[in-house]
């Protein structure tokens, strides 16, 4: 995958961002058979520009991916502003959640191989970043328990999206709804064992990072 790019001029991004827009649309609709050419048409531009930009259909998935975490990391900045620490940390998760369901076959085709990508890597350490500062929030106004960590929210919400897939939009709520009740302040005696898991945790446990890692 290329490292990330210089900044475009403003024709070139305009038309990455409708590639982008229609890859995704497409990708929602019919899935990732869906063939290069017919992205392109969609979203008006040549083949030519399409490839230069994204060699290949993964080149596309990835950009598409960071694109997302991309997104979900500004709306979290923008309720950094937010009073109310805990509804900015669940806004966010439950935002994140339906962007995880319209876009359910990009991850699940990037799964657990999205940290070998350099680009990925880093919008989502950056996301993880953004969450961590809501959720120290919310915890330093006692509104969530203290003994949880970014990684941990970030694995719940793993298993919402994955334990709501078979069932409507109101099954995914529920069930984060079961995760803001899990997380909601508890006495000493309860409190979980071992310490909240970091990125560094994720990364070593992650074997093709090990292995890229070994390689350099």
């Amino acid at each position: 995958m290329p490292e990330t790019s210089k900044p475009l001029r403003a024709d070139a991004e305009r038309n990455r961002r409708l590639v982008l827009d229609a890859a995704a649309a497409a990708f929602a609709e019919h899935g990732l058979e869906v063939g290069v050419a017919e992205i392109a048409r969609r979203a008006g531009v040549g083949r030519g520009t399409m490839f230069r930009r994204f060699p290949t259909k993964e080149h596309l998935i990835a950009a598409i991916v960071v694109d997302r975490m991309d997104q979900a990391g500004a709306r979290g900045r923008e309720l950094f502003a937010d009073p109310n620490p805990d509804a900015a940390l669940f806004e966010l998760l439950a935002s994140m959640v339906d962007a995880a369901q319209t876009d359910r076959a990009l991850f699940e085709a990037v799964g657990d191989t999205f940290l070998a990508n350099a680009d990925i890597r880093v919008a989502h350490a950056e996301l993880i970043g953004v969450l961590d500062q809501l959720l120290r929030r919310a915890q330093d106004a006692g509104t969530v328990r203290d003994d949880v960590g970014a990684l941990d929210l970030l694995m719940m919400f793993k298993g919402v999206c994955e334990a709501a897939r078979p069932f409507s939009v109101d099954v995914a709520a529920r069930q984060l709804e079961l995760v803001r009740a899990a997380l909601r302040p508890v006495a000493a005696s309860e409190r979980l064992s071992g310490r909240p898991p970091t990125l560094d945790d994720m990364e070593r446990a992650l074997p093709q990072v090990k292995g890229k890692a070994s390689a350099q």
